[in-house]
């Protein structure tokens, strides 16, 4: 019997042990931002990038390794050739630093690649963690529905029995309640799906995170956003910054650059370069032709990779080419941010005025009214059915309310991110 015991201890530890796979942690929005750039693979890879072309850098600056000459004669000779050792260099003309030029152009577009990405990764996280806010109070509005349906059906009940109404007045209330127990259980699994969405952007796999708040609601600096009753941001400016600090824009000006310096480095090569040669030469006494010798050092140059049969024609006019396609790509790149940030900001400003439309208007009076219905619901001053369509409106107003308030969320961070920055300055106000 001890054993039996045993072995359900142990089978019950096994089975909690296998339930709690993940931990659950509450995080801010700012947590979750600095996390995913932490764990995403392709930041990680980018960082790569950057390494890679720090070292190509040095790679490009490198000096050439000398080589070691040795002269021995052979066969006859041995007895009245002098023997030689030495070495030989290559010293190259004009070219080193233009290629180390040309790679370190490669290593800033390699930084803006990299910084660039980096705010659609952020922009993926403020979504997702907004989008789990939405969904959670969803769920809360869609309880709080519940909840009043139920005392609603629990008063007709007692109505029922007491004869006050007919039995056709509860089975509406039940009819309703059981639509909003639906609505809750549709709206639990939307948060759970949503909390998946979130921690797979996360790259998470061991802890389960969720947000911090329980619910989306007004605390805009907690969620890196503005109010919405500041003063509207001047577009002008916004454009501004944009054009003279998006990554996007930096990395096209850049390869610019590169392609520039890259065709000086090709026509470096129409330099010739220099091999100075040096070393020793010496010969035994007794095998020179006259008895007599000088051992000594020897010394020489060469003029090497003389542009006589080839000129790098070809090479000259791709790298001509090359520069030209990364002006276009400039061109292109500015044309798209400008209407990417005009779209974005266009898109702000009509959410921002939707929500303060229902901040100022349309929740000031909505909740008073619901009161109302129930009172008068309670005093029979109304009847069951104006009482349903005055809850079903506001609860349905209560739910395009917090879409409203994620858009509004949801706008903000398209903005700040085709602004390539986190949240916008006071200045811009």
């Amino acid at each position: 019997m001890k054993k039996i015991f045993l072995c359900i201890l142990a089978l019950t530890a096994l089975s909690q042990a296998s339930w709690a796979i993940l931990d659950d942690k509450k995080i801010t929005i700012k947590e979750a931002i600095e996390k995913a750039l932490e764990t995403n693979p392709q930041i990680q890879m980018l960082d790569m990038d950057i390494e890679i072309s720090k070292n190509n850098t040095k790679k490009a600056n490198r000096l050439e390794n000398p080589s070691i000459d040795v002269f021995k004669s052979m066969g006859d000779a041995i007895e009245t050739e002098p023997q030689l050792i030495g070495g030989t260099y290559k010293l190259e003309l004009f070219k080193r630093g233009k290629r180390k030029q040309q790679a370190k152009a490669q290593e800033i577009i390699a930084q803006n690649n990299r910084y660039f990405s980096q705010y659609d990764l952020i922009l993926d996280v403020r979504k997702a963690y907004i989008d789990l806010l939405l969904k959670k109070s969803n769920l809360n509005v869609r309880k709080h529905q519940e909840k009043l349906a139920r005392e609603l059906y629990e008063s007709m009940q007692k109505d029922v029995k007491a004869k006050k109404i007919p039995q056709t007045e509860a089975l509406q209330a039940k009819i309703a309640l059981n639509r909003t127990i639906m609505a809750v259980n549709n709206a639990k699994s939307n948060v759970i799906f949503s909390q998946n969405r979130f921690n797979t952007v996360l790259n998470s796999s061991d802890i389960n995170y969720d947000t911090k708040e329980d619910k989306l609601n007004g605390s805009y600096h907690e969620l890196l956003t503005i109010e919405p009753s500041d003063d509207l941001l001047k577009f002008d400016k916004i454009k501004e910054f944009t054009l003279q600090n998006r990554y996007d824009l930096k990395k096209a000006k850049q390869e610019v650059l590169a392609a520039q310096k890259n065709l000086e480095v090709i026509k470096s090569q129409l330099i010739p370069d220099i091999e100075v040669s040096a070393g020793y030469g010496y010969r035994t006494a007794s095998k020179g032709d006259t008895g007599s010798f000088e051992n000594g050092a020897y010394i020489g140059a060469s003029l090497v990779n003389i542009p006589l049969f080839y000129q790098y024609k070809p090479e000259i006019k791709n790298a001509k080419l090359e520069i030209e396609k990364a002006q276009l790509k400039y061109k292109d790149v500015e044309i798209d941010a400008l209407r990417n940030i005009t779209d974005a900001w266009e898109k702000f400003v009509i959410t921002r005025e939707t929500l303060n439309f229902y901040n100022d208007e349309l929740l000031s009076n909505s909740k008073e009214l619901l009161d109302a219905s129930i009172k008068g619901l309670a005093n029979k001053e109304i009847d069951l059915t104006a009482f349903l369509v005055t809850k079903k409106t506001y609860f349905d107003l209560m739910l395009e309310y917090q879409q409203a308030l994620a858009d509004y969320y949801i706008s903000y961070a398209e903005l700040v991110k085709e602004m390539n920055i986190i949240e916008v300055e006071r200045e811009f106000i």
